[in-house]
C-alpha cells in the first residue's frame, strides 16, 4: 500500500506511526490514492494495516484494526467473503494470545461463511488449515488431520504445487511429529521444502522447512545433520529479519540441538536470547514456554535445581493455559517431577510424574491416525509411564505401580481388539467393497513405485510417494470407519486397564505373571500371583540396569545363539540373563505351573525358553507364553471357547507356495518386485510341504493348500470355522513400515486384474481377515519380530493375527532352519493333538529336541514363542 495512503487511513483513525504526523486531511489526498472511508476498500486497507501490526507483534493494535474492518464489512456486505477473511485474521490473533475458544469460534464462523459462498475457495482452505493447527495445539490430532487434509484437497485442486500446498503438507508433518511418527513427519517436511525451494528460494518459507527438518533429525538422534539444517534456517531468518518471531523460533530449535550435543553454554545463550524477545512480544505464548523449558533443561543438567524448577513452573503455567491436553504439558510435568526426585521430594515427584501420564491418557483419546501412528505415540511416551511407575515404587505404593504399568501398555492394540467383533466383510454394500479394493490396490501400486526408485530413496519423487502412502493410509482409515458404520454390530466398549485385583482374577490357577518395566537407568520386575495365593499377590524387584545396557546384553546373546555353535559363552550368558531378570522371583517360579511373560523394550526379542535356571533351560522347568499386558490377557480370555466346542475344520495349512523362477521377471506384479527389493526371499521352500503334510496327517478332514493353491485369496477368506491355522512359507519383516510385513503365499507369474498379488501383508490381515481360531502358527523367519513401539510392544504379523481373531500366535524370533523347524512343528502338533495345552505342547516338543542328537542347540528349538492364551 502506498505510504501516502497509509497515512491517510491512519489520519482517519486518529493514529499514526511513531515519528509521523496524523494531521493529514484525507480530503486533500488525490483521488485514487486512498480508499474512501466507510467503504469495503477502506475495510480491506484496515486489514492490511492489521496484518502489518500483527507481524510487528502489536496484537492489540492489530485486533482493533480487524474489528473496525469487521464492523464495516458486516454493515456493507454481511455474510460475505470479506467478513470471513477478517474473522480468520481475528482467529489468528486470538490463537497467538492463547484464547483457543475465541480463535475456534472465529475460524468456524469463517468456514461457515465461505462454504456457502464457494466450497473451493482458497480462503476456505486457509480457515480449515488454521482450525486444524488450533486443534493440533489443543491435542485433538484426529480432528486436526481431517481439517488440514480437507484444506489440502482444496489447495491441490486450485494449484497442485503452490506455497499454500506446502503449508498444508507442513501442518500434516507437525501432526505426524506430535504422534511421534518421525519418518512420516520427515517425508511431509521434505516434500514441503522441495516446493518452497522451487517457488521461493532463499525465503522465510525455505528457512522454516529447514528448521522443521532439523528438529525431526534431532528427534531421530542425528544431531550433526540436525544442526546443519538449523544453521541454514537461522542464517536465512537472521538475514531477512533478525528480530522476527521466525528468528526467535530458530534460536529455540538450535538451543535444543545444543542441549543434545551437550553444548550447554551455546544452548543457554540461544534460549536466553529467544526468551528476552518473546517476553516483549508474546509473554504468554507457547514459544515462550518452549524457551523457558529449554533453559530449565540446561539448569537441570547443570544441577541447578532451584533455577530449573522456577523455569519449568513458568513454562508449565503457560502450557496449562494454552494446551491443557497437549503432549508438551505432559513433558513439562515429567521434567518438574525429575527435579523433585533429584531434590529428594518423593511425594511431589510422584504427583508431577503421574500427572504427566494423566495428560497423555487424555491426549490418547483424541490421537486418531493409523494403527502405526498410534503405536508410535506409545513408543514416544513410554518413558513417562515408566517414570511414574518408578516413583510409585520409590514410595512403596506397589498397587499403583502395577496400575501404571497397565496404563502404559498396548492401548492402541486394545482399541483394535475392542473393534474386532465388527464384521467388516459380511453384508457390505457393493460400492463400499469396491472403494476399499480401489484404495488398497492403489496403496500396493504406490509401494511398488517407491521401491522401483532403487537407490534414489531420498529424492523428491520418493518423498512424494511416501506422502501419498500417508494419504492412502488416511483413506483406508476413513473406509474402515464407513465399514464399521455399515457393519451389523456396534463396537465394543473401550477396554480399560485392569487393576491388581482384576489381574489376579484373570490369571489361571498356577500361573505366575512376570512383567518388566525397562527404564533409562533402572528397571523393575513385577511378579503377580493368581487370586488365592498367599500375601498381597504382587512383588516388585529392582533390576540395576537400564535400557541401553540391557539391549546390548540381549543383542550379544542373540548373536551367539543364532550362530548355532557350541560356544561356552552362550550358556554363561543364558545363566547371567536368568539371574538378572528372573532370579529375584525364583521362589515364585519354582511353585508355578506356567509362566506368563510380559516383556518391555529389548526383552521382546529375548528367547526366555533358552535362559538357564539351575543348570537346565527354562523350557525344561515349566511352559511359558507371552502377552503385551494383563489387560490384553483379560481381553483374550473373554474369547475362550466354552467347553470343547467342535470346529468345522480342525486344521487348515498353507505350505510350499509356488514362487516365480525369477524375482526380477517384469511380468510380476510391481508390488512383488518392490517387496524383493525390501528383502523378500522367493527361493522355493519344499521342506514346508513335508512340514504341513505331516501336520495335516494328524487331523482328519484337515484342509491343505500347497503350491498354486496356497493363495492369498484363500487365506483371507478362510473364515471363522478353523481351529488351527498354519502357514509355512517365506516371511518379510519391514522395520520401516511394520504393517507392510508379510507372508509370501503363492505368487502368480502374471497376475490377473483385480486379483491379489500373493503377498499377505499385516495391514491386510487386520482389515480383511476374520478368524475365530485357537491358534495361528507362522512357520516363517522373524515372524514374531517387528519394530519396538514402547508400551505397544512389537508391531507386525503376530499383532495383526491377534487383531484378526487368533487367541494365540506361535511365531519366530529369528531366521529359522527349514529341517529343524519341520521337526519341531510336527512334534508340537502331535502333542497338541494328544490333548496337551498349547504351551505344554510347545514345551514338550522343545524338550524332545533338547535331548536329541541333531537339534539340541537352542537355535533350533528356542526361536518360536507362544503369544496369547495358553489354552
Amino acid at each position: 500500500m502506498p505510504q501516502l495512503a497509509v497515512l491517510c487511513i491512519l489520519a482517519c483513525l486518529g493514529a499514526a506511526p511513531a515519528g509521523q504526523t496524523a494531521s493529514l486531511d484525507p480530503k486533500t489526498v488525490p483521488s485514487g490514492v486512498a480508499p474512501a472511508p466507510g467503504s469495503l476498500d477502506f475495510a480491506a486497507s484496515l486489514n492490511e494495516l492489521g496484518i502489518a501490526a500483527a507481524r510487528r507483534g502489536e496484537l492489540a493494535q492489530a485486533e482493533e484494526l480487524f474489528l473496525q474492518a469487521l464492523a464495516l464489512q458486516r454493515q456493507l456486505a454481511p455474510t460475505g467473503r470479506e467478513e470471513a477473511m477478517t474473522r480468520i485474521y481475528l482467529g489468528n490473533i486470538a490463537h497467538q494470545r492463547g484464547d483457543l475458544v475465541a480463535a475456534e469460534e472465529s475460524f468456524r464462523r469463517a468456514i461457515g461463511l465461505l462454504e456457502r459462498v464457494n466450497p473451493d475457495d482458497a480462503e476456505l482452505a486457509r480457515a480449515l488449515s488454521r482450525l486444524g493447527v488450533l486443534e493440533r495445539d489443543r491435542g485433538d490430532l484426529d480432528l486436526a488431520e481431517a481439517h488440514i487434509r480437507q484444506g489440502l484437497a482444496i489447495r491441490q485442486k486450485i494449484k497442485p504445487e503452490s506455497l499454500d500446498v506446502s503449508g498444508s503438507l507442513q501442518n500434516l508433518g507437525f501432526i505426524a511429529q506430535a504422534r511421534g511418527d518421525w519418518e512420516a513427519a520427515e517425508e511431509y517436511f521434505r516434500l514441503a521444502l522441495a516446493i518452497r525451494q522451487k517457488l521461493a528460494p532463499g525465503s522465510g518459507f525455505v528457512a522454516e522447512s529447514l528448521g522443521n527438518l532439523g528438529m525431526i533429525l534431532w528427534h531421530q538422534g542425528d544431531l550433526a545433520k540436525a544442526d546443519e539444517f538449523l544453521r541454514g534456517s537461522l542464517a536465512i531468518h537472521e538475514q531477512r529479519d533478525p528480530a522476527s518471531r521466525n528468528t526467535t523460533s530458530a534460536w529455540i530449535q538450535r538451543g535444543k540441538i545444543a542441549v543434545g550435543r551437550e553444548d550447554l553454554a551455546l544452548a543457554e545463550e540461544l534460549f536466553t536470547r529467544a526468551l528476552a524477545g518473546l517476553d516483549k512480544s508474546s509473554p504468554g505464548g507457547l514459544e515462550t514456554a518452549d524457551a523457558a523449558e529449554g533453559l530449565g533443561v540446561v539448569s537441570l543438567q547443570r544441577g541447578d535445581l532451584r533455577r530449573a524448577e522456577e523455569l519449568f513452573r513458568r513454562a508449565l503455567a503457560i502450557s496449562e493455559a494454552r494446551e491443557p491436553d497437549g503432549e508438551g504439558l505432559g513433558i513439562l510435568l515429567n521434567e518438574l517431577g525429575r527435579v523433585h526426585r533429584q531434590a529428594g521430594r518423593l511425594a511431589m515427584a510422584t504427583e508431577s510424574l503421574c500427572r504427566a501420564i494423566d495428560v497423555l491418557d487424555r491426549q490418547r483419546r483424541n490421537l486418531g491416525g493409523t494403527m502405526e501412528q498410534r503405536a508410535t505415540f506409545g513408543r514416544k511416551t513410554a518413558e513417562l509411564y515408566r517414570d511414574c511407575l518408578a516413583a510409585h515404587v520409590d514410595e512403596g505404593r506397589l498397587d499403583e505401580a502395577f496400575q501404571t504399568l497397565e496404563r502404559g501398555r498396548a492401548r492402541s492394540f486394545l482399541d483394535l481388539l475392542a473393534e474386532r467383533g465388527l464384521d467388516r466383510t459380511d453384508d457390505l454394500p457393493p460400492d463400499l467393497a469396491r472403494e476399499r479394493r480401489q484404495v488398497d490396490g492403489e496403496y500396493d501400486h504406490v509401494q511398488a513405485a517407491l521401491a522401483g526408485l532403487g537407490q534414489n530413496v531420498a529424492g523428491d519423487e520418493a518423498n512424494r510417494l511416501r506422502v501419498r502412502l500417508q494419504e492412502l493410509r488416511f483413506q483406508q482409515k476413513e473406509v474402515a470407519a464407513k465399514v464399521r458404520r455399515a457393519a451389523p454390530r456396534a463396537a465394543l466398549a473401550d477396554p480399560q486397564p485392569v487393576d491388581l485385583t482384576a489381574a489376579r482374577q484373570t490369571l489361571d490357577p498356577g500361573t505366575v505373571l512376570a512383567a518388566w518395566s525397562v527404564g533409562r537407568d533402572r528397571s523393575f520386575l513385577l511378579v503377580v500371583q493368581p487370586q488365592g495365593a498367599a500375601g498381597s499377590g504382587l512383588e516388585i524387584y529392582p533390576i540395576p540396569v537400564g535400557e541401553l545396557a540391557l539391549r546390548q546384553r540381549i543383542g550379544a546373546f542373540r548373536d551367539l545363539l543364532q550362530r548355532a555353535d557350541p560356544d561356552p559363552a552362550l550358556a554363561d550368558q543364558a545363566r547371567a540373563l536368568y539371574d538378572l531378570l528372573l532370579r529375584p522371583a525364583d521362589a515364585r517360579i519354582a511353585g508355578a505351573s506356567r509362566l506368563l511373560l510380559s516383556p518391555d523394550g529389548p526383552l521382546h526379542a529375548l528367547p526366555f525358553a533358552a535362559l538357564i535356571r539351575n543348570g537346565r533351560f527354562l523350557a525344561e522347568h515349566l511352559p511359558t507364553h507371552t502377552v503385551l499386558s494383563a489387560t490384553v490377557y483379560a481381553e483374550l480370555r473373554k474369547n475362550r471357547r466354552a467347553g470343547s466346542a467342535a470346529f468345522p475344520v480342525e486344521l487348515a495349512a498353507f505350505g510350499d507356495p509356488s514362487y516365480p523362477p525369477s524375482a526380477t521377471d517384469p511380468a510380476l506384479a510391481p508390488e512383488i518386485r518392490a517387496a524383493t527389493g525390501r528383502g523378500l526371499d522367493l527361493t522355493p521352500v519344499p521342506a514346508t510341504r513335508t512340514e504341513v503334510s505331516g501336520i495335516a496327517s494328524l487331523f482328519p478332514g484337515a484342509r491343505l493348500f500347497l503350491g498354486t493353491e496356497a493363495t492369498e485369496e484363500t487365506a483371507t477368506s478362510i473364515g471363522k470355522g478353523v481351529r488351527y491355522l498354519h502357514f509355512a512359507c517365506h516371511g518379510l519383516l519391514d522395520a520401516r513400515s511394520p504393517l507392510r510385513s508379510a507372508l509370501a503365499l503363492a505368487i502368480p507369474s502374471r497376475p490377473d486384474e483385480g486379483r491379489d498379488n500373493g503377498l499377505l501383508q499385516a495391514w491386510e490381515i487386520i482389515d480383511r481377515v476374520r478368524l475365530d481360531a485357537d491358534l495361528v502358527t507362522l512357520s516363517a523367519c522373524n515372524s514374531a519380530m517387528g519394530p519396538e513401539m514402547g508400551g505397544e510392544g512389537l508391531l507386525g504379523l503376530t499383532r495383526a493375527f491377534q487383531v484378526a481373531g487368533a487367541r494365540s500366535v506361535l511365531a519366530s524370533l529369528w531366521s529359522v532352519a527349514d529341517v529343524s523347524t519341520t521337526d519341531l512343528m510336527q512334534r508340537f502338533y502331535r502333542h497338541l493333538r494328544s490333548g496337551l495345552a498349547k504351551d505344554e505342547a510347545l514345551r514338550a516338543a522343545q524338550i524332545e529336541l533338547i535331548h536329541s542328537s541333531r537339534f539340541s542347540h537352542p537355535f533350533h528349538w528356542a526361536a518360536f514363542e507362544l503369544t496369547g492364551d495358553w489354552r
